[in-house]
């Protein structure tokens, strides 16, 4: 068993959505982002969404993989956060935690990883995206076109455990791998809103913030 440690945690990505914005930010997850697998699991104080994942043969995925997160009663603070994945039905393909996704990791087994958030997790209008996150590999003996899955549970104090599936599909090489991230997801947000600014023009800023107390 080992066991990643830091005393800097980098913030995990998060999308602000509000008015107009809430509605860009449903458009962009369907468009530009990352497929996700089995809908919305609905939950309160806060509903997860799990993305689907391409990872290349002898390379990592285009994004790190971790669930999405948003409060379905307006603003309210976590504590205890905690995020497990486990990967099954795959030859060649294992995870690590991300470094850049903060919190202190175990990892058990090549295809087993819990993850969990020592600072206090407050949503005030934010969806967090890839919370927690690994980082999915695939082995050059792993064959294109095999897939598996990863069983991700999201847990925090008082809130019951929300699990959810993503499916992990190896591909030929990088080239293969869809266009996913910020960039693609900052164009299809702004050409949504040209589309329904029109003429007048719409200014977008797209922040990336999340609210930790410690």
């Amino acid at each position: 068993m080992t066991e990643r440690q830091g005393p800097s945690m980098r913030l995990p990505n998060v999308r602000r959505v509000t008015g107009v914005l809430a509605v860009t930010g449903v458009l962009l997850a369907t468009t530009a982002g990352p497929a996700l697998a089995g809908g919305v699991h609905e939950g309160n104080p806060v509903s997860v969404a799990f993305p689907d994942l391409d990872v290349p043969v002898g390379g990592s995925g285009v994004d790190p993989l971790g669930p999405n997160i948003w409060s379905t009663i307006g603003p309210t603070t976590l504590t205890e956060a905690k995020v497990t994945y486990h990967l099954t039905g795959l030859k060649g393909v294992h995870l690590t935690p991300s470094k850049d996704g903060g919190g202190d990791c175990l990892q058990p087994s090549p295809t087993q990883v819990t993850c969990s958030d020592p600072r206090d997790l407050s949503f005030e209008g934010e969806t967090i995206e890839l919370y927690l996150p690994v980082v999915v590999t695939a082995a050059k003996s792993a064959k294109p076109g095999d897939t598996g899955q990863v069983t991700i549970t999201f847990s925090a104090k008082g809130v019951p455990p929300i699990t959810g599936t993503s499916k992990i599909r190896v591909t030929g090489d990088r080239t293969s791998l869809p266009v996913t991230g910020s960039i693609t997801g900052w164009i299809g947000g702004l050409g949504v809103l040209l589309l329904v600014a029109g003429a007048l023009g719409v200014r977008v800023a797209r922040r990336r913030q999340v609210r930790f107390v410690s």
